[in-house]
């Protein structure tokens, strides 16, 4: 970075944040009376990643300065599975996308999604998912790949949890993507399998405050593996 762009680049915890930066009366992050410009969270995506009230004071050092956090608070929030669940509700994403067409055309790529709380509409997802847990998968407020849960596993999943920890998840239709055969490379070798993908589109988003700088596509992904494997995730390995 620095030797191409001329830009200094430092890695820290949240801890380390905590410990050795600050935030001037100008809401400057600051280090060693250097400003910091741009915040890319490589952790912070899981519980494990704030073990203590130092890591969550890093965050919010972050959150409360005028340095561009990737993401921000609410961009990280909005990637969460019960957003993606109450998006899904009736008239919610008419809130956002004012042209009828174009926000039914948005709903075209949505499956059901529901919560898994103690309102009458979650206590029916919990009976669907007992009834017939093949048709869906139970998903926590996780990234990264490895933490769904599918088919037999769900019942032991819901009749173990307490009506609390329940709220955690939500329960999504089951996509079936059509399998193909294509060639993969696993553990160096040349080998032929059924396989299905998954297309993913880079949003790029920067405002400040209600003033929106930059909303864009940035690019794609597009992830394929092995049909009988229901996990994803590049970086899980399952992709």
């Amino acid at each position: 970075m620095f030797n191409r762009h001329h830009i200094k680049t430092l890695r820290l915890t949240f801890a380390e944040i905590h410990d050795q930066c600050v935030v001037d009366e100008n809401d400057r992050l600051l280090i060693d009376g250097q400003e910091i410009a741009v915040a890319y969270y490589r952790s912070g995506y899981a519980p494990t990643d704030f073990p203590t009230a130092a890591e969550w004071t890093g965050r919010w050092l972050v959150e409360k300065s005028r340095a561009i956090a990737v993401p921000s608070l609410a961009y990280h929030l909005a990637g969460c599975k019960k957003i993606q669940q109450v998006l899904a509700n009736p008239g919610v994403v008419e809130r956002f996308i004012d042209d009828a067409e174009t926000a039914a055309r948005v709903r075209e790529c949505f499956v059901g999604l529901y919560p898994l709380d103690n309102t009458s509409q979650g206590r029916q997802a919990t009976r669907m998912a007992l009834r017939e847990p093949h048709k869906y998968v139970v998903k926590p407020q996780r990234e990264g790949g490895g933490y769904n849960v599918y088919g037999d596993d769900i019942p032991k999943l819901l009749t173990s949890v307490s009506d609390e920890e329940r709220k955690g998840y939500i329960l999504m239709d089951l996509i079936r993507a059509p399998p193909f055969n294509s060639v993969l490379v696993r553990n160096g070798e040349v080998v032929v399998a059924s396989v299905v993908s998954e297309l993913g589109i880079y949003g790029i988003f920067v405002s400040d405050g209600e003033n929106v700088v930059v909303n864009k596509q940035g690019g794609h992904l597009l992830r394929t593996k092995a049909a009988d494997v229901s996990e994803g995730g590049v970086a899980a390995g399952f992709a």
